[in-house]
């Protein structure tokens, strides 16, 4: 037995070695070979699926010691005559499907290399279903320092991406990134994913942000990772600044942020380097936001280096609150509404929820959940009673789930009812209703009122008959 553990310790850290070992190797594309030169393209990004595709598009004649155009490119391609000759690289993008194909790969380890070239020009195709890359390549020469000859020479090229697809997810408490209803007042994370880009060697401008654009909702709290390492904001890794009307910088910004206000990632040049260190590097902007609308919020995400702007939209739940008469059918259309009638709403078995007045809206009164702030500020006026000032009412800014109303005061002249749960779905209608019908109170004599008198008056009336008629037959029995 001893033995045995023995073997599979020594099978296992062979692997381990082999595994080590086979991740160490970049993806190759044909032989290396004596007088040939190979071009390695670095800068891809790391875990996306890249199809790398290398064209030669010029020629060395070693008989005639002249440069040739390869297949399908013509002068306006590249101009032989001029010195040192020009290539115009993205002329090729649109005409792939004419140039000499040498090799292609498809990788998803963010580099590969092409072996077994001839002396020449070499433009290269490099495209994921995320990442488009800007059109690239290299002269596969140099010239020996001892005879002055040309001789093949390894090249290697930084892929730049003029494109990059930024996702966004909206993580709710269960971690799932699915649609849910949130209520107002409530903090919510979410992440935008990017990629660092890439730089040629010459480039100018060397600038990346990225930017995040709330509705309905305020900033709190921002992380920023490259790489799976948080940064710490400052001078030499990014900073946070707000975004003028016209896109460019504004301000700094101090968390948290107005209501709406746009927040920035921009990170530094010193940062960026001139290097391509981060170069493909997944980018990760971790937001929190605060819920400060109370029917819809919206949070979108966009970078100088993105192709896309992807946008998270949700909704707030409401309960509406309809208080009829007596007289109320579910199916009719002419129930009479009652005004004036108070209630409360709290989360099945939880406290009665505070609420801010919004006003009026036609013959609906609008109540809204109060943030914690609201509720600190004694400068707001709070409630836990919203009103049905025309006999409807509507609570904004509440969450899913199932919620108790109470009939706190009921119109004049009708009694407080019971009001069966309601609910609210999490979906794209998180709407509840309640429809409640009062009944009138039992009639009560006025205070005031006749009540006994008449029958008094009625009684004294008889006994005063009854004493006439007696002193009468008195008088007649005397005679």
């Amino acid at each position: 037995m001893k033995k045995m553990k023995k073997i599979f310790a020594v099978i296992l850290s062979l692997a381990m070695v082999l595994g080590m070992s086979m991740t160490a190797f970049a993806t190759e594309v044909g032989t290396k070979a004596d007088g040939t030169a190979s071009l390695t393209v670095n800068g891809l990004v790391p875990g996306e699926e890249t199809t790398v595709s290398i064209y030669k598009v010029v020629k060395w004649n070693a008989a005639g010691s002249t440069w040739e155009l390869g297949d399908g490119v013509t002068a306006d391609d590249v101009a032989l005559a001029n010195k040192p000759v020009t290539i115009n690289w993205e002329n090729f993008a649109t005409k792939r499907a004419s140039l000499q194909q040498v090799g292609t790969a498809t990788v998803s380890d963010g580099t590969v290399t092409f072996n077994g070239l001839d002396i020449g020009a070499y433009y290269v195709y490099a495209q994921s279903d995320k990442t488009s890359y800007n059109p690239m390549g290299e002269a596969v020469y140099t010239y020996d320092e001892n005879t002055g000859l040309m001789k093949p020479a390894d090249k290697t090229i930084d892929a730049k991406g003029s494109t990059y697809t930024l996702t966004k997810a909206f993580a709710g408490t269960d971690g799932t990134t699915t649609y849910q209803v949130v209520n107002r007042g409530e903090t919510v994370p979410f992440t935008i994913t990017a990629v660092f880009p890439s730089y040629d060697k010459d480039a100018t401008d060397r600038e990346f942000q990225i930017t995040d654009e709330p509705t309905g909702m305020k900033v709190t709290e921002v992380t920023v990772k490259v790489g799976g390492t948080a940064l710490t904001p400052g001078t030499e890794t990014y900073s946070l600044v707000s975004v003028n009307n016209d896109g460019s910088d504004g301000d700094p910004i101090t968390l948290p942020a107005e209501k709406g206000q746009k927040v920035r990632v921009r990170f530094a040049s010193n940062y960026i380097g001139e290097n391509n260190t981060h170069a493909g590097q997944t980018v990760t902007v971790e937001v929190k936001a605060q819920i400060t609308d109370a029917a819809t919020f919206a949070n979108k995400a966009s970078s100088d280096k993105g192709n896309n702007t992807p946008e998270v939209n949700g909704k707030l739940g409401s309960i509406t609150i309809n208080k009829y008469d007596e007289n109320y059918k579910a199916d009719a259309t002419d129930n009479k509404l009652l005004a004036g009638a108070e209630f409360s709403i709290a989360p099945k078995d939880g406290a009665k929820i505070q609420f801010v007045y919004v006003g009026e809206e036609g013959n609906t009164s609008i109540y809204k959940k109060a943030t914690a702030e609201e509720i600190a500020d004694n400068n707001i006026a709070k409630v836990t009673n919203i009103v049905a000032k025309n006999g409807t009412v509507v609570a904004k800014g509440l969450d899913d789930g199932e919620y108790e109303i109470v009939e706190e005061k009921a119109p004049a002249g009708y009694s407080v009812v019971e009001v069966p749960n309601v609910t609210i779905a999490n979906g794209d209608n998180p709407v509840a209703t309640a429809n409640v019908a009062d009944s009138k109170l039992h009639s009560l004599p006025h205070t005031g009122g006749m009540g006994t008198t008449l029958f008094t008056i009625a009684g004294c009336a008889i006994m005063v008959a009854a004493a006439g008629f007696f002193f009468a037959s008195r008088k007649r029995v005397n005679k």
